[in-house]
């Protein structure tokens, strides 16, 4: 059997597309709750050194990631290039974008790792606590060795998901969280005879457990046909689809980064409540990404077949099972918000204050589970600068003047941030649905 026959058709039967999508989303979750446990592994290890260590470590993560989307949209761009190769029966084209992925995560990465280190510099300079902008520098100037495996291992997903090769992805999320969660303890707060470095060790593991993750992609991925030398014709057309994804996902990323920096102001404690709180919403958040990957390759194959109402069938299914999976994540929230908070944290003012965040968590979830696939299945459709200017918007034009009016105006501090999110959120993943509608209901042109 033929490697891409693990991903079957589009059919444009609905029944038929949700088994297809389940197959492929279900190994992809589980591979980024791999990611985020990861994240909250070290974050409940920290917890007995205090506020400071955890909120270093997820003001670091805000600030790593918001400087990684940049690079990681770009090597997106070949994401919807992948998927409809192999959708019109292209291995080989298909294997020639793989090459000309690695190529552009490896060029990527350079400009990625000089934001990482400028921002760690910065921190000292502008008016966070000191202790606190000395712990999250700390964080990113160790996760800076593993800014290369993780653009390389995006590249990798990208081939590998589209061809529905799904094995190394799994092995590889396993080993990561096994190595991370056997180092991190020691790295982080210490032990054998190990002097915990806090924060530092938190990066440090995390750098790690990347690089492992990526290596066992890179292994599965074996021998793909193509063109190994750079094609600047393949590069220029990932760039163009990419470039918006990169703005979109610093739009999006951005903002809960920033979000994040200005809870930074309100005092350690809130930040740790912050962090809790995000690192919570982030791991049922985890799923619908894996939705909307999956979505995303359906929907691919199905342009690269010239399927029209299978783009459709495919698409709206990706919507529909994530928008029914975050409704259940949200139940959980609102109901036992008290028990997941005291999960991570045993600073008890930390986690009387996580606990509202959370239930504004439970909001927010499943509006930001729909943006999150409809920004999915129009990758696969190559239709991203829309998604670029539906997240510039939604955020900053409606959301975050929303968020400064409910935290300074009303007074409601962290929580009033929280809405303003929400707000935001709702708005894109409204535009994005729609965005879809309109274009799938006629051919749609591969990228």
């Amino acid at each position: 059997m033929r490697a891409d026959e693990a991903q079957p058709p589009v059919t444009g039967r609905p029944a038929t597309e949700l088994r297809a999508l389940l197959v492929l989303a279900a190994p992809l979750a589980l591979m980024q709750l791999a990611q985020s446990g990861i994240a909250a592994i070290n974050t409940g290890y920290a917890a007995p050194l205090g506020a400071i260590e955890q909120s270093g470590i997820g003001l670091g993560n805000s600030i790593l990631f918001a400087v990684k989307v940049l690079g990681m949209g770009m090597v997106l761009g070949f994401d919807p290039l992948f998927a409809q190769a192999f959708g019109a029966g292209e291995e080989r084209a298909a294997g020639h974008y793989a090459w000309q992925a690695l190529w552009l995560a490896l060029l990527v990465s350079v400009p990625v790792v000089g934001l990482v280190l400028g921002a760690a510099l910065v921190l000292p300079d502008i008016g966070l606590d000191p202790e606190t902008a000395e712990s999250t520098a700390r964080y990113c100037l160790a996760r800076i060795p593993g800014v290369v495996p993780f653009l390389v291992g995006v590249a990798a997903r990208g081939y590998l998901q589209a061809q529905g090769t799904i094995r190394p992805l799994l092995i590889g999320s396993v080993l990561a969280v096994i190595l991370n969660a056997a180092v991190a303890k020691v790295l982080i707060v210490g032990g054998w005879g190990f002097e915990g470095m806090g924060a530092r060790g938190a990066g440090w593991a995390s750098s790690l457990a990347s690089a492992v993750m990526t290596g066992a992609m890179l292994v599965g991925v074996g021998r793909v046909p193509g063109d190994r030398r750079p094609d600047r014709g393949a590069l220029m057309r990932a760039t163009r689809l990419g470039l918006p994804l990169s703005g979109q996902l610093f739009a999006e990323v951005g903002m809960f980064s920033l979000v994040t920096l200005l809870v930074g102001y309100f005092g350690p404690v809130q930040l740790a409540a912050h962090h809790v709180a995000l690192t919570l919403a982030s791991l049922t958040f985890q799923v619908t990404i894996a939705i909307g990957s999956a979505g995303s390759v359906r929907v691919g194959r199905a342009v690269g077949q010239g399927d029209v109402h299978g783009t459709r069938v495919a698409g709206f299914t990706a919507l529909g099972l994530g928008l029914a999976l975050m409704v259940v994540s949200s139940t959980v929230f609102w109901s036992v918000p008290g028990e997941l908070v005291g999960i991570l944290i045993d600073d008890p003012d930390a986690a009387a204050a996580a606990v509202v965040l959370l239930r504004v968590a439970a909001v927010f979830q499943i509006v930001d589970g729909a943006q999150a696939v409809g920004a999915g299945i129009l990758r696969g459709a190559g239709d991203t600068t829309p998604v670029f200017w539906a997240n510039v918007g939604g955020h900053y034009l409606v959301g975050l003047p929303v968020g400064l009016g409910l935290a300074y105006g009303l007074g409601l501090g962290p929580v009033g941030l929280w809405w303003g999110l929400s707000t935001g959120l709702a708005l894109v993943a409204l535009t994005l649905a729609l965005r879809f509608h309109r274009i799938s209901r006629r051919p749609i042109l591969r990228s």
